[in-house]
């Protein structure tokens, strides 16, 4: 027994129809003939029928999303039927709510509304990335790169649990104090021994913070505020800096597209923010007045 992933599923989901539901042709049978046949779609298989209507391959896979979890370990077999049934009881029970006349109650209208809300968004987004992730647009992503090559920092730290600690050394260095044996005295991260040293890294590499702090700093620069992560206060030396070749295109790709897909999509959401107008309230209706925050 093993736990079916989505890919499994559209393997399983993939087949004209299911073994424990296929007919024997070894030997007759006086059964009538279903009502309809579902008809071969590449694209989009017709899976079952209900009442004349064709349920898809494309209705199971987003069944897969959204209560797949809930079924726990079953057998590719069981696990096919299991997700068809709930889309048959869904459509069956959203037959009787329409007939039941709940289409026209303001709670069913809000819902529905939100959840087409919630659709569209996504689609939108999207589309929004994937016209970012063009190859020609990776392509320009990817010429720029090389005119001067990747930004790599070689850098040493000093991590330390509070910031209190972190501003004394930083003290400690303005008044001369040397780097190296202060992160050997004080530094609980594990380059602490080797002075801190963490050899050369690009961006992104590090967790943002850090990576953001790292590559603001000029060769011989350290932090003048402790940079805070996860793992606690840090102290930043930059020690040398240089320009790496780019690495092949489809090395590069991968990276590039998640690059221009999320920048496309806080482009996009921040175009549509500015020419909107917004209002915000409270539970009571009183008004809410953002503060904005500049812009590093």
């Amino acid at each position: 027994m093993r736990m079916i992933t989505g890919l499994a599923l559209s393997a399983i989901l993939a087949l004209n129809t299911a073994p424990a539901l296929a007919q024997d042709t070894t030997k007759p049978t006086t059964e009538p003939a279903p009502a309809a046949t579902p008809m071969p779609n590449e694209e989009d298989q017709v899976v079952a029928i209900v009442n004349g209507e064709s349920i898809r391959l494309s209705r199971l896979q987003d069944a897969l999303h959204a209560f797949g979890k809930d079924l726990g370990q079953l057998d590719p077999q069981t696990f096919y039927i299991t997700i068809m049934d709930r889309v048959i009881d869904q459509d069956l029970a959203a037959r009787a709510g329409k007939d039941a006349g709940l289409l026209d109650t303001s709670a069913v209208k809000a819902r529905l509304k939100a959840a087409q809300d919630a659709v569209l968004a996504d689609a939108y987004m999207q589309k929004i990335g994937e016209e970012a992730m063009s190859e020609v647009a990776l392509r320009r992503r990817y010429e720029a790169l090389g005119k001067d090559g990747i930004k790599q920092v070689k850098a040493s730290h000093i991590l330390v649990k509070t910031e209190e600690l972190a501003k004394e050394i930083i003290e400690l260095l303005g008044l001369g104090g040397d780097f190296v044996a202060l992160a050997k005295e004080h530094s609980v991260g594990p380059s602490g021994p080797r002075g801190g040293d963490l050899g050369f890294f690009g961006e992104g590499q590090m967790v943002p913070p850090f990576s953001k702090a790292a590559f603001a700093l000029e060769a011989g620069e350290y932090t003048k505020t402790p940079v805070q992560t996860e793992f606690g206060f840090h102290v930043i030396k930059v020690m040398e800096t240089k320009q790496v070749p780019p690495p092949p295109f489809y090395e590069a790709a991968p990276k590039l597209a998640e690059e221009a897909r999320t920048e496309a999509m806080i482009a996009a959401l921040t175009k549509l923010r500015e020419d909107a107008t917004i209002q915000r309230f409270t539970p009571d209706g009183s008004p809410i007045e953002l503060k904005r925050v500049p812009a590093d």
